[in-house]
């Protein structure tokens, strides 16, 4: 028998080489990206939804943290809760190995400590983002947090309290990091069908046309596509294996089957929440798009 190919493997989003417009704006790699994304996604969601909603750990002013906590998260833009301390100490040590250097990354707090490891003087400045400037408005890690906070997780996990609240804020902020990443992959995509169809775009930015906008980014049979691949992998990832017999390599169909999650609200979770704010971040970097472009020389 011949022996089986190895699988390709689908390049990570910090992995890919998105200096080079023409592998960054390939909309087949930027497919696959977001597809492998999908995968992180909805493995960090049932990693949550093994603890119980824990409350406490988003009540504001949070005593446990003294004084000095709640002052620097408060100066940072939090409510002074444990979920928020979590994420602005996770985010103030990645952003001294660069993370928020990535054009997909943006932090949820602020200020964060200057980068300073991973900086070589090979680096020039010339490896520059293939994306124009994004503005302020099309950074919506705040909108994320309080979806996910407030309509996600009560679906998600089971009501009450189990008091693993150090777990279950250390699993937040991964399920939070990888929603993100994947919303601003988004920027990719805007900036990919702006340079292939550049007038329509342009004429829709100048009217400042969103309606006209969204329906330009919206391919309402891709997006049903993605959602049923989304709810596949939700059951496949999600099922309960009791056992397994000697030379099984899947698990046996059965109308038993039981699951982690609900397979068909993770499917929700891309349609209702993280897909409409990938399309707001694509529609408002649009907007602001043309203040990238050289302007005409006066009197010309």
């Amino acid at each position: 028998a011949l022996p089986l190919a190895p699988p390709r493997c689908l390049r990570a989003a910090n992995t890919a080489n998105i200096y080079e417009a023409s592998w960054a704006l390939d909309l087949n790699n930027i497919r696959s990206t977001l597809m492998r994304m999908e995968d992180s996604i909805i493995f960090s969601l049932i990693e949550r939804s093994q603890y119980k909603l824990n409350s406490p750990v988003y009540a504001p002013d949070n005593p446990q943290l003294g004084e000095f906590k709640l002052h620097q998260l408060k100066a940072a833009g939090s409510c002074g809760c444990l979920g928020d301390w979590f994420i602005y100490q996770t985010e103030c040590l990645h952003a001294q190995v660069r993370r928020y250097a990535h054009p997909t990354e943006y932090s949820f707090f602020g200020p964060l400590p200057e980068p300073y490891l991973g900086l070589f003087p090979r680096e020039s400045s010339s490896q520059e983002s293939v994306l124009a400037p994004v503005p302020k408005c099309a950074v919506m890690n705040h909108h994320l947090l309080e979806i996910y906070r407030t309509k996600i997780l009560p679906r998600l996990c089971e009501q009450g309290d189990c008091g693993n609240h150090g777990s279950c804020a250390v699993q937040d902020v991964q399920c939070l990091q990888t929603m993100a990443t994947r919303i601003y992959y988004g920027l990719f995509v805007a900036e990919a069908k702006f340079r292939n169809e550049t007038e329509k775009a342009r004429s829709l930015i100048e009217a400042r046309d969103r309606e006209g906008l969204m329906a330009f980014i919206t391919k309402p049979e891709v997006e049903e596509r993605n959602i049923k691949r989304v709810v596949l992998k939700a059951r496949t990832f999600s099922q309960n294996i009791s056992a397994g017999e000697d030379g099984q390599l899947q698990p046996p169909a059965s109308a038993y089957t039981t699951y982690k999650i609900d397979p068909e609200y993770i499917g929700a979770v891309f349609r209702d929440f993280l897909m409409p704010l990938t399309k707001d971040v694509e529609v408002e970097y649009l907007l602001e798009r043309l203040e990238a472009e050289p302007k005409p020389a006066a009197g010309s």
